[in-house]
């Protein structure tokens, strides 16, 4: 191999790994995938994107938000309680959010909303890119990957948000 031709294949392995912006993405939890709901009886098209396990009330996150408005909002059910923040990474771009946790009738699932997350914000477009992230919930770290169906599922739920 001539060194022109190890040049070539070096760059051309970078550009194929750098081609969607995406990082390496830990495993996620085993039988967790990431999930997406819409509403089309709704004239909103509320849409729900959560990294749940199927068949179960096992839920690490959701995503909620409305077609085109561009406004997206984190949730957790049955999180710490007085639960104030929370912190999630996607790919390079990491988000800090603040939110209120509130109880409900069933007392071992606090509701834990976040504040408005603008649906342009780099972590949104990491998200889509990377199909996952990584959580810290309280003091628990929380891998999020998708399958390719999860990953899919991501991607339509930010496209939604966006009007797309």
């Amino acid at each position: 191999m001539t060194s022109r031709t190890a040049l070539f294949l070096i760059g051309a392995a970078a550009c194929v790994s750098g081609a969607s912006g995406a990082a390496a993405q830990p495993a996620g939890k085993a039988g967790y995938d990431w999930h997406l709901r819409i509403d089309e009886s709704d004239r909103a098209g509320q849409a729900i994107l959560a990294y749940e396990k199927n068949d179960t009330d096992g839920q690490e996150l959701n995503f909620t938000c409305e077609a085109g408005g561009a406004r997206i909002f984190a949730g957790i059910s049955g999180g710490p309680a007085g639960l104030s923040g929370i912190t999630l990474t996607a790919g390079t771009e990491t988000l800090r959010l603040s939110g209120k946790t509130v109880q409900t009738e069933i007392p071992e699932l606090p509701s834990f909303t976040s504040v408005e997350i603008a649906g342009d914000h780099p972590f949104i477009s990491a998200l889509a890119a990377n199909g996952g992230l990584t959580a810290i919930i309280g003091s628990a770290s929380i891998n999020m990957a998708g399958t390719k169906a999860g990953t899919k599922a991501v991607a339509d739920f930010v496209a939604h948000c966006e009007g797309r």
